[in-house]
């Protein structure tokens, strides 16, 4: 009988003592991401408000037009031969998945393309300079509905005049 006893009692306590254990805490892991980008000293190219091209929204007016998108972006280069360019990569348009509204993409008074453009001179760089970029839409067609969306890059090349 008393073995009997010991029998059901050993089970029963490592069924127990597993079981606490089953239900200990667990570890957490925290993800973290973390970006930086230092710019050398001789050229730097940044919008002013770090979130800028970052879920940026057009909205369509009572005109038909949809809104712009603008940001001021510094402007820096600091060889006295150093001008900046840029350039579009990528389709600057909005896409709904069935057709495109074009984009036009400006900085100052430069409308920019897929070829590079010269959008700070060699004076104005050294100094540095401030200049909007304007990014507009061309107005939506009757048929052009629903969502559409888009992502493009703008490349700032230094450039070295002879």
């Amino acid at each position: 009988m008393m073995f009997k006893k010991i029998a059901i009692a050993v089970p029963m306590t490592v069924l127990a003592l597993s079981a606490s254990m089953a239900f200990a805490a667990e570890p957490i892991n925290q993800v973290i991401n973390i970006k930086a980008f230092v710019p050398t000293s001789v050229f730097n190219v940044a919008p002013q408000n770090d979130d800028f091209g970052r879920d940026e929204t057009m909205k369509l007016q009572g005109n038909g037009d949809l809104t712009s998108v603008r940001g001021i972006f510094n402007f820096k280069h600091t060889d006295p031969k150093g001008a900046i360019n840029a350039l579009i990569d990528g389709d600057a348009a909005l896409y709904n998945g069935r057709d495109s509204i074009p984009l036009k993409v400006k900085i100052g008074t430069v409308e920019l393309g897929t070829t590079s453009a010269e959008v700070v001179n060699e004076t104005e760089s050294v100094a540095g300079i401030q200049r909007e970029m304007v990014i507009t839409a061309a107005t939506p067609t009757a048929t052009q509905t629903g969502d559409y969306s888009t992502s493009f890059a703008v490349v700032f090349e230094p450039v070295l005049k002879p």
